[in-house]
């Protein structure tokens, strides 16, 4: 199983402990970052993750001290976290273009122009009647 985890995505993984001692726990996958020309993803880094004890580690080997349930990996928020340029980062896919409708220009209601002749002639008409 692969695994795909957002830069600020969190993640904890439990495992019942049978006896304290040395365990490796390898995650296969990648974290992935949104950017604005697309999506990029680099392979997931044992920096990338808390341990058992609580503190970031620094290989993929750690020491359980404790048997029972616990949370052996995890990753709070985004952290821990590592410099941009420590990690490989690729493009995996392209933003897609943003969709653009056209719309149609509005209709425009073409007016008659009767309806603007009658008024001013009846108003002309009226005003020249008063005058007399």
């Amino acid at each position: 199983m692969v695994l795909m985890l957002d830069e600020d995505e969190s993640f904890s993984m439990q495992a019942y402990v049978t006896s304290p001692g040395y365990q490796s726990t390898v995650l296969r996958g990648f974290i992935t970052q949104q950017r604005a020309d697309g999506l990029y993803a680099a392979p997931l880094l044992p920096q990338l993750f808390y341990g058992a004890s609580g503190s970031a580690l620094s290989t993929w080997r750690q020491y359980l001290p404790t048997s029972g349930s616990q949370t052996i990996l995890s990753r709070s928020g985004g952290l821990p976290t590592l410099p941009r340029e420590q990690l490989y980062w690729r493009k995996i896919r392209d933003t897609a273009p943003a969709r653009t409708t056209i719309q149609p220009a509005p209709q425009r209601t073409a007016i008659n122009p009767m309806l603007i002749l009658i008024p001013v002639l009846l108003g002309g008409l009226i005003y020249y009647m008063m005058r007399k």
